[in-house]
């Protein structure tokens, strides 16, 4: 079966986009991306291995810590940046649509480490997270247009914290390299110098949603 239009330039979007990541040394890890065509050609892509443990990031009681260690040591992740840092992303493609994306940015604490302070801990044999400094940092951007309940559930909407009831809605799908910058410049202080690659599909915000605090671009 032949690759549908929308699944290259996604796969495309990915690949470059973790290139560039590499060419700036930001990336300690890459797993890539797995893509399997099953019934009526749906595709999925996601990263290689992927296993029940990768959803982890979905249970609530437990603590941010036992979720990077679940994740890392299960290598669940397309991306591991080099403070260990993690990035998943997942999308279900019918045809030439979207109809299903998940995108994760977790990090166990807030600190920014440099090169330098890693690499002094790593000389000395000490995991740069023991002492657990700072707070977790966890973003999760979902597309379910089948959950979709207006002005509680946005079809598109971002989860801060792991938190059940946080679903800020949000103007549209995201792409990879759309979801890697904006990471970029509001957690590392970088930006992408490669163009993003937006999908121009419509819109997936309703217009109760429009009149909450929601989030929105051009």
């Amino acid at each position: 079966m032949a690759t549908s239009r929308i699944v290259k330039n996604i796969l495309d979007d990915m690949n470059k986009t973790i290139a560039e990541l590499c060419a700036k040394e930001l990336v300690r890890d890459v797993r890539g991306i797995s893509q399997k065509t099953g019934k009526a050609g749906i595709c999925e892509i996601s990263f290689p291995g992927k296993n029940s443990s990768g959803s982890i990031v979905f249970d609530k009681h437990i603590s941010s810590t036992e979720i990077m260690n679940t994740l890392l040591t299960g290598l669940q992740y397309n991306i591991l940046l080099y403070d260990k840092a993690l990035i998943q992303a997942e999308f279900t493609v019918d045809d030439e649509n979207v109809i299903k994306e998940r995108l994760v940015f977790m990090k166990r604490h807030n600190k920014i480490w440099d090169r330098r302070e890693i690499e002094e801990h790593e000389i000395l044999e000490e995991d740069w997270f023991s002492e657990e400094e700072g707070v977790p940092i966890m973003l999760r951007v979902d597309y379910a247009p089948a959950d979709h309940i207006d002005g509680d559930h946005a079809a598109t909407h971002l989860t801060i914290s792991n938190h059940e009831s946080c679903r800020i809605p949000m103007k549209g799908i995201i792409t990879f390299s759309e979801f890697i910058g904006f990471i970029l410049f509001h957690f590392y202080n970088l930006k992408l110098d490669r163009t993003v690659w937006r999908l121009n599909s419509r819109e997936t915000i309703t217009e109760l949603e429009k009149h909450m605090v929601h989030m929105n671009w051009k």
